[in-house]
């Protein structure tokens, strides 16, 4: 699989001389060394390749790259000196000097490859190695791969800039590159919610990838085969331990075990659990040999693969229950002494000191909350006692504030009634308990109680911490969006400190940054949401993690602008296996955008089936929690959804059952909802008629969801209905043509590029008519066609080892042509093919003509 990301041109890759790869077995290091020699001999340069091993001291080293070189050059390969032969005295720097000049004069930019470099003896990476580099002529570039860090001095060449070292998060594979591997392996079979579970799973380890897919290849249901693996019962996992435990060592395996409730391992904290110094170096054997164990490019923090902890704790479970609660009293132990609390407090509570684990738990939980970790939070929650939070202030506060951003607010409210009930609380906790409660009433969708819990607020002392400002500013922007001032919501967010600004991803900048990009999204702004959104996603992703509620929320809302720039290629991904997120730790105007998007995406692949499906569960979610605005979205949407395909009596029930339930708040338009949900069900009332082909009757409503969309800045909206309006016009016979000129002008600006198959299936038609219609769609329909070139099914990379004459003969042996044939085909005497084909096979080392062909392919000059 060609990954783009890391070809040799991209960023951060084309202007070094040297790049590094580490990590262990089973990360794709090789496969990327022959993605770079394809790359390298495409522009006509030179590759050498020398796989490494420990008998490579460094004279020997310069005899391979001699040899290398001879191979990747296309020259004979000449016999060792006699000196070399006999084993007498050489210096090895001389012999390796003499090597450069000859690359040097090659007069060719050469590529050097370096495989399994933390085989080499201590003596060549000391010395040869380092020498090598610092002295490369100006037309060489190397690349080596090792497992791990091997000592090598490279200081002057990162100073410089020369040197860029790749390590496991950059050789995993990325959640689109994994689609796209799964997509050609199963197709429609797999379905995208799994495929994301499987890159999850195996944390985009390509071998664990690979073991993967050839778990679940032969099964008939791939998603109880997806489900089965994920459990800890899955072949992936048993396959994997099992073949890595056979090749391991008693005391090695019992290390495992016993290291294997930790998720990131320390070589310190190993040495303390077992009480034995020979635990470092049993971790450094075992992260050199097994592929489960990886090291960070800059700490001493190892990280266990969760395939296999999950069966290794399984093994740990058995171990007596003596032995476990000793090891999490040492873990704990050493933890809190090192700040890391939250640790500290599981090890604590698994090794049976419940009072010592809440009390960590104190001190940690509260910051945890803060940096936006709620559903780690609510976990807790589930092990805590009920008296424990009455005793213990700054516990019951994390509580609230993880319950009130849940779908759990009227605990987070008991909370805050206890907190105003307690006379010890002082000013500044009533104040957060107040943010609490108008936390709980957004999360409800409730933002007329907000409101007024917000105009209390701010007629009491303010808040000295900065977290209650800001808490406060999201909260008034988010206000005035729903009031329809995108603009005043983006200069709210924009009213925050510096040094609250520069700090990383955390629950206000997380919720800041959304609002930001949702005022952009709602106001039909996508091309500005979209980079907005873009960045921020990528920021809470690497931060927080996939699947926390922030990151879901910003996903949720880049994934509907994205569709609205029609990639669904592109959003669809977004939304894997996190819509069990969403629905649980996520705002409504974000569980909104997921389902309505996943809904949308599911339409247009032609599942829908699975759209209403998708679409019921959002009503579902608005009556069992009492938010109409869910309800009336996804009724709409049904509307919607039957116009596009003329449903017209589905249309009129579905609008009929829309109209009798109604709120009166929304017949009023009163509150801060009431005008936006108006403006859903005018739309809602007009799709309806549009079905049934009732076009007077659309007037009315449409000219009434004009002026809601125009009240509540949604330009989006505003374009749909000149768009309806447009079409009404022309089926009643006047000139719709004004009106729909002016949409889709409007919706270019804009970025709204799928609006008009959103809004009827009529409109792309008339549009393309009407371009065509007009001077410059005439000009551009008279202009001849370029026919497409034709493309060839095997390529010759230019390469410098071959002469014109060699490359095109060899394309041609690709066809089983005979040298007669060849001779024909080239207008050349046989004779002279003849000639040309020994000169071949000596070049690329080989036997016959069939593998000649296949050292081709092998070394990159042939590719299909």
């Amino acid at each position: 699989m060609q990954r783009s990301r890391l070809n040799l041109d991209a960023i951060g890759l084309a202007d070094k001389i040297v790049l590094s790869l580490q990590a262990p077995p089973g990360f794709g290091k090789t496969q990327l060394l022959a993605q770079w020699r394809r790359e390298w001999l495409a522009k006509s340069g030179v590759v050498i390749w020398l796989s490494l091993d420990e008998r490579d001291v460094p004279l020997r080293l310069v005899h391979g790259l001699a040899v290398a070189k001879a191979v990747g050059s296309g020259r004979p390969v000449q016999p060792l000196a006699a000196h070399q032969r006999l084993g007498q005295e050489a210096n090895e720097l001389d012999e390796l000097t003499n090597w450069l000049a000859e690359i040097a004069e090659l007069g060719a930019e050469t590529l050097l490859i370096l495989d399994d470099a933390h085989n080499l003896p201590t003596a060549t990476i000391r010395h040869s190695l380092p020498y090598l580099l610092r002295n490369a002529p100006a037309n060489l570039h190397v690349a080596m791969a090792s497992r791990g860090r091997i000592g090598l001095s490279t200081a002057e060449l990162l100073v410089n800039g020369q040197l860029r070292s790749i390590g496991v998060d950059d050789l995993r594979f990325t959640l689109d590159e994994t689609l796209v591997l799964l997509n050609g392996r199963f197709g429609e079979r797999l379905e995208l919610d799994d495929s994301a579970r499987l890159h999850e799973l195996t944390e985009g380890w390509p071998l664990g990838l690979q073991l993967a897919i050839s778990a679940i290849e032969q099964a008939t249901d791939l998603h109880v085969a997806t489900n089965n693996l994920a459990s800890s019962g899955g072949n992936l996992q048993q396959h994997l331990v099992d073949s890595l435990l056979a090749q391991l060592s008693p005391e090695q395996v019992e290390f495992l075990t016993r290291i294997s409730l930790f998720e990131m391992i320390h070589p310190d904290l190993c040495v303390v659990l077992l009480d034995d110094e020979r635990a470092r170096v049993w971790l450094k054997e075992l992260l050199a040999s097994t592929p489960i164990l990886v090291e960070g490019d800059d700490s001493d923090w190892l990280r266990i693969h969760p395939l296999a902890r999950e069966l290794l704790h399984q093994r740990f479970a058995v171990l007596p229950e003596a032995e476990r609660q000793s090891l999490h009293q040492r873990a704990s132990a050493w933890l809190a002494e090192h700040d890391l609390v939250e640790a500290a407090a599981r090890q604590a509570l698994l090794g049976g000191q419940n009072d010592r684990a809440y009390s960590l738990a104190e001190a940690c939980l509260y910051d945890l909350m803060l940096r936006g970790h709620f559903s780690r939070v609510l976990d807790w929650l589930e092990q805590l006692p009920a008296e424990e939070l009455k005793c213990r202030p700054r516990l019951r506060l994390a509580a609230a504030w993880s319950l009130a951003s849940s779908e759990r607010q009227a605990e987070a409210l008991q909370l805050v009634e206890q907190i105003n009930a307690d006379a010890q609380a002082s000013d500044e906790e009533q104040l957060e308990a107040t943010a609490i409660a108008s936390t709980a009433a957004l999360f409800a969708d409730q933002p007329d109680r907000s409101q007024a819990i917000i105009d209390t607020w701010l007629q009491r002392p303010s808040a000295k911490s900065p977290d209650l400002q800001a808490v406060l500013t999201n909260h008034r922007a988010l206000l005035a969006l729903t009031a329809g001032q995108p603009e005043l919501a983006r200069y709210y967010c924009q009213q925050i400190s510096r040094a609250q600004a520069a700090a990383g991803t955390n629950a206000m900048s997380g919720y800041r940054e959304w609002i930001f990009g949702l005022s952009y999204l709602k106001e039909g702004q996508v091309l500005s949401a979209e980079r907005f959104l873009r960045a921020s996603l990528s920021k809470a992703d690497q931060e927080l993690g996939r699947r926390n509620g922030i990151s879901v929320l910003l996903a949720a809302t880049l994934a509907a602008t994205l569709l609205e720039r029609n990639a669904p290629e592109e959003a669809g991904p977004l939304l894997a296996n996190r819509m069990d997120v969403l629905a649980h730790l996520a705002a409504p105007e974000g569980i909104l955008l997921g389902y309505l998007t996943s809904a949308r995406l599911a339409a247009l692949q032609g599942q829908t089936h699975r759209a209403h499906d998708l679409l019921n569960e959002l009503y579902a979610l608005g009556e069992t929690r009492q938010m109409p605005r869910l309800s009336i979205a996804a009724q709409a949407e049904q509307i919607r959804l039957h116009a596009l395909r003329g449903h017209g009596e589905t249309c009129q029930s579905l609008w009929q059952r829309l109209e009798r339930r109604l709120p009166d708040f929304v017949r009023d338009e009163r509150g801060l909802q009431g005008p936006e949900l108006a403006l859903q069900v005018q739309l809602a009332q007009a799709f309806s008629s549009a079905a049934r082909g009732a076009w007077q009757q659309m007037l009315g409503p449409l000219e009434q969801a004009a002026r809601l969309a125009d009240q509540q800045r949604h330009s989006r909206e505003s374009v749909q209905v000149r768009l309806l309006q447009a079409l009404a016009k022309q089926r009643l016979g006047e000139d719709g043509l004004p009106s729909l000129r002016e949409a889709i002008s409007l919706a270019k600006e804009l970025g709204l590029e799928r609006i008009l198959e959103d809004t009827h299936p009529d409109l792309p038609h008339w549009a393309r008519q009407t371009e065509q219609n007009s001077p410059a769609g005439n000009d551009e329909e008279r202009q001849p066609q370029t026919p497409a070139p034709a493309r060839s099914f095997v390529s010759v990379s230019p390469s410098r080892m071959l002469t014109p004459k060699e490359r095109e003969i060899l394309q041609l042996l690709t066809q089983n042509m005979s040298n007669k044939q060849i001779a024909l085909a080239l207008d050349i005497g046989e004779e002279t093919v003849k000639w040309h084909m020994k000169n071949l096979l000596s070049k690329f080392q080989a036997s016959n003509r069939k593998h000649l062909v296949d050292r081709a392919y092998l070394l990159g000059i042939l590719q299909s």
